[in-house]
Formats: structure tokens, C-alpha cells, sequence
């Protein structure tokens, strides 16, 4: 019998970058669950996703994301980065 398998968090929805945000913070158009982040800084960088510091080497990650539901992300000062919400 087939099977259908769904994966959940492989699509972006939304992607922005550094030009796009306010005072450091990124704002989604939805709560970010999932996030993937780019960057290519030599050493590793902080970012804020739902109140946890993530510290993100260079390079992509992604991961689906706890804590406390937020529509933001705050990126570090200077960086140029690739932030995106996954659905």
C-alpha cells in the first residue's frame, strides 16, 4: 500500500535579508516555526529566533524552531544575511 509522506518545513515562504530589516530585527508576514539562516561571516554570528540565541556558524542551517511564537528575528549589526521562514 502507498504511503504518502509529508514533509513538513522543506518550503520557504518567506525570505528576507538584512536591507529588510528595522533596527535588526527582521518581521515575517507569520510566527516563524521553522528558519533557515545564511551567512558568511568567519566566525559564528547571533541571532534571536522566538527568545532563543542561536549562535549560527557560516554557511546555511535550519531547523525547526521552539519557544515563544514570534513573527520576528534579530539579527546581528553589520552582517549580511539570509533569513527565511519554512512552512
Amino acid at each position: 500500500m502507498p504511503v504518502s509522506i509529508r514533509l513538513l518545513y522543506q518550503s520557504v515562504a518567506e525570505c528576507l535579508d538584512e536591507s529588510d530589516a528595522s533596527d535588526n530585527v527582521l518581521t515575517f508576514d507569520e510566527p516563524v516555526r521553522a528558519v533557515e539562516i545564511w551567512h558568511d561571516e568567519e566566525e559564528p554570528q547571533e541571532f534571536e529566533v522566538n527568545g532563543i540565541t542561536l549562535h549560527v556558524a557560516p554557511g546555511g542551517w535550519r531547523s525547526i524552531i521552539d519557544g515563544i511564537s514570534s513573527d520576528e528575528v534579530t539579527i546581528p549589526s553589520g552582517v549580511d544575511c539570509i533569513v527565511s521562514r519554512l512552512v
